[in-house]
């Protein structure tokens, strides 16, 4: 075999890594486990890759392992709030650039989305299409 004297350089992928790229990553957080199942359905029949979580005692772990691209935020959790918790997600340099939708049947939802820190709201009860057009827009820089 004749060489040219010409050095390739390899691309280094990723184990299991096709090199395209992958469905979208979200984060379903909430304790009402019948809204996540349905929710998770939904839109992963639609090609999102989707993870629910219904406690926020490990929330940090597993958005810094997960690495969602959009995280879904309920108000009432368990551990901690919904504000508490997209402030600690807010506040930490490996998981601040991602962007939190405050989702909740309470009142004055807005004015907590707000308060939390969050980048979007959608009131429960809510359209599967509302949900999925917001993702689709926060997906795309909107």
């Amino acid at each position: 075999m004749k060489t040219t004297g010409k050095r390739s350089e390899a691309i280094i992928l990723p184990p299991n890594s096709t090199g395209m790229p992958g469905p979208r990553k979200i984060l379903l957080v909430d304790d009402d486990v019948d809204h996540l199942s349905i929710c998770k359905l939904v839109l992963t029949n639609r090609g999102y890759n989707v993870l629910v979580l219904w406690s926020t005692n490990v929330l940090i772990e597993v958005v810094k392992d997960f690495m969602p691209d959009l995280i879904f935020m309920d108000h009432r959790m368990p551990e901690i709030d919904g504000i508490q918790a997209t402030g600690i997600i807010k506040t930490n340099p490996l998981t601040q650039h991602i962007p939190v939708i405050y989702f909740t049947g309470m009142e004055k939802g807005e004015e907590l989305a707000k308060k939390a820190g969050a980048n979007g709201y959608l009131a429960k009860p809510f359209k599967i299409d509302q949900m999925v057009k917001l993702i689709e827009e926060r997906l795309q820089g909107g």
